[in-house]
């Protein structure tokens, strides 16, 4: 079994920038022991960090055309993964935390 990333110019940097989101809530979450008033709004916040970074710096390597793409889309277009992330773990702080 092949698992194969279609991707051309800086496409791929979609990838790191969405873990980008993962370790600042990670970080922060060792930083303040685990303390839910600081690390929950923290995850949300990491993977907004993240949206706003892959729709940023996609538009900015894209404003020449579509060169940078991952899967045949846009780098910019990645923002709606960050930001779908951001949603699903505000819900689970929310689930969790009630």
């Amino acid at each position: 079994m092949y698992f194969v990333i279609k991707w051309s110019g800086w496409g791929p940097l979609v990838i790191p920038l969405m873990l980008l989101g993962l370790v600042f809530g990670v970080v922060v979450q060792e930083l303040f022991d685990g303390t839910p008033m600081i690390t929950d709004p923290a995850w949300v916040t990491g993977f907004l960090i993240s949206a706003v970074l892959i729709r940023t710096i996609g538009r900015r390597l894209n404003r020449y055309g579509d060169l940078h793409t991952l899967y045949d889309i846009p780098m910019q277009h990645w923002w709606w993964l960050g930001l779908t992330c951001a949603a699903l773990t505000l819900g689970l702080v929310i689930l969790i935390r009630a």
